[in-house]
């Protein structure tokens, strides 16, 4: 609901009064204390400070369950659900492999310690307060992770040496970390519209990141899938990519400018994209007429890691 105030000079003092409706169904009374903070677009939002003090959100995970669902995956679903405290009890003394099992899920989570145990059961709990995230944040550390991948790869291909390729497929596992980090944010601010107001974020935004995040962590599993390919391909002799390595750069470029064209909302930036996919692509019809079958199969990877970032670009709004 939108409302209309006349703004009053008070000595030096400029005053608005506070809607009725919002005062009675927030409990403000003389003497409350409300939070106003200033966004990105130069709006005011103001809250009740009772809002500070949301409580912790507890579940309880049985196990071992009776639909046979793995302990990993109720662990997750409980944290991207916004669980603050997840309570696995189990029915009898847990064993070793179980322990170590809920464990692993644990870790695979982004600030979430195990703060208690004992022989039937496990405590974790979310440590990070969820105000104090920021979406644009995590989303670039995760293209930044994924650069830093891919970079690697062209590495490889232009030295020959599939060494530097070992420990992509472990960095993906930290793109998954950031990627349900930022799931578990984008589903508090779907919940809670005044959280999302304070990030100066839409609900039309707050779904535009979770596909734009979806998208870079399928870039992080495509950067692994290549990374394999230009492996294998190096492991054999008589293969030279080297000449491959200035179309992939194409590809590079085209990820920078994806990620801070779909954050800044910069549609010539997300056009540029079009542009560099068109002579990506023109480059790579041209190399399929003089190479065989494996080397066409790395670029039809190379081309399939490229539409992530051209389907980042997409989401940015076009010029009106």
């Amino acid at each position: 609901m939108r409302y209309t105030r006349k703004v009053q000079r008070i000595g030096s003092s400029l005053l608005i009064s506070l809607p009725k409706e919002w005062v009675e169904g927030n409990g403000i009374g003389k003497g409350s204390i409300v939070l106003i903070e200033t966004a990105k677009d130069n709006s005011l939002h103001i809250y009740p400070a009772l809002d500070e003090a949301r409580e912790s959100k507890e579940v309880v995970i049985n196990y071992p369950s009776p639909y046979y669902e793995p302990i990993a995956n109720k662990i997750t679903g409980a944290y991207l659900l916004g669980y603050d405290l997840i309570k696995v009890k189990a029915n009898r003394p847990l064993s070793y492999e179980e322990r170590e099992s809920i464990k692993a899920a644990v870790e695979r989570l982004v600030s979430l310690e195990i703060v208690d145990e004992d022989a039937t059961n496990v405590v974790a709990q979310f440590l990070l307060d969820t105000t104090t995230l920021d979406a644009e944040k995590i989303l670039y550390r995760i293209s930044t992770i994924v650069s830093g991948m891919y970079r690697d790869i062209i590495v490889a291909m232009q030295s020959k040496d599939g060494d530097i390729l070992r420990s992509i497929a472990r960095r993906d596992d930290e793109v998954d970390r950031q990627y349900f980090l930022l799931v578990r944010l984008l589903r508090s601010l779907l919940k809670d519209q005044r959280l999302a107001g304070r990030m100066s974020l839409t609900s039309i935004e707050v779904l535009d990141y979770r596909i734009a995040a979806h998208l870079l962590e399928s870039a992080g599993d495509g950067a692994v899938e290549l990374a394999r390919a230009v492996e294998s391909l190096l492991s054999h002799e008589g293969y030279d990519l080297s000449s491959m390595v200035d179309t992939a750069r194409i590809v590079e470029r085209i990820q920078d400018i994806s990620v801070r064209a779909f954050i800044s909302h910069d549609r010539k930036g997300s056009i540029e994209v079009m542009k560099l996919y068109s002579l990506f692509n023109e480059r790579i019809s041209g190399m399929k007429q003089e190479t065989d079958a494996r080397v066409i199969d790395l670029m039809h990877l190379l081309d399939k890691f490229a539409r992530i970032w051209v389907d980042i670009a997409d989401l940015v709004m076009p010029i009106p």
